[in-house]
């Protein structure tokens, strides 16, 4: 499946999803600025999508450049980005929970994308620190249930916004699933390459 085992493919839908997510941080951010009631804890929550459309872009846009085609560099520097964007959404929407006057609630968004989005980080340093060992192959088994999780949700997100009908948001909806589908599916072949499994263990 070409369509899916081309760097350059997932590059352009990482370049696609980032702007998609940069352009709705930015409308967030300017719709609330001339709504007459400012929802300050929205504007703050929307520079998390905005930093996690940068991290994306950021690493979707060298892809796509032929910077870099190596699987395994890959999937180590997209967990690494989910994760730092992990970290910037959870604390950027916690605050904004937080200005709105949930405290505890605030609090918990903030540990829970701290905790998740470290997580992350370190899981992609073992991805690409060159050794191998049984944290390697948790890492990896895990990576293969999750991307394989995400590339069946991506692909009914594809169908199933056209059973309510057709307009242009249910198309964009449908686009954007078709873009992660790709991306996703990508990470799953990736994932199940053999330069990737015999790197990790398997």
């Amino acid at each position: 499946m070409s369509l899916l085992d081309k760097p350059k493919n997932f590059g352009l839908v990482a370049v696609i999803i980032g702007i998609v997510s940069l352009l709705a941080g930015i409308i967030a951010i300017v719709s609330e600025v001339f709504d007459d009631n400012i929802a300050l804890g929205a504007i703050i929550a929307a520079i998390g999508a905005i930093i996690y459309g940068m991290l994306i872009l950021g690493i979707g846009i060298p892809i796509y450049q032929g910077e870099d085609d190596n699987s395994l560099s890959i999937l180590g520097k997209f967990v690494r980005v989910i994760g730092l964007a992990t970290i910037a959404v959870g604390v950027f929407t916690g605050a904004g929970t937080i200005v709105d006057g949930s405290l505890g609630a605030g609090i918990s968004e903030i540990i829970v994308g701290l905790i998740f989005g470290l997580i992350l980080v370190w899981a992609a340093t073992k991805i690409l620190d060159g050794s191998i060992d049984t944290v390697d192959k948790i890492i990896w088994i895990v990576l293969l249930i999750v991307f394989l999780v995400l590339t069946v949700f991506s692909l009914v997100g594809i169908i199933t916004p056209f059973l309510d009908g057709f307009s242009l948001s249910i198309l964009f909806v449908a686009i954007l699933s078709f873009c992660e589908f790709v991306l996703y599916g990508f990470l799953l072949f990736a994932v199940l390459s053999k330069d990737v499994k015999s790197a990790m263990g398997m």
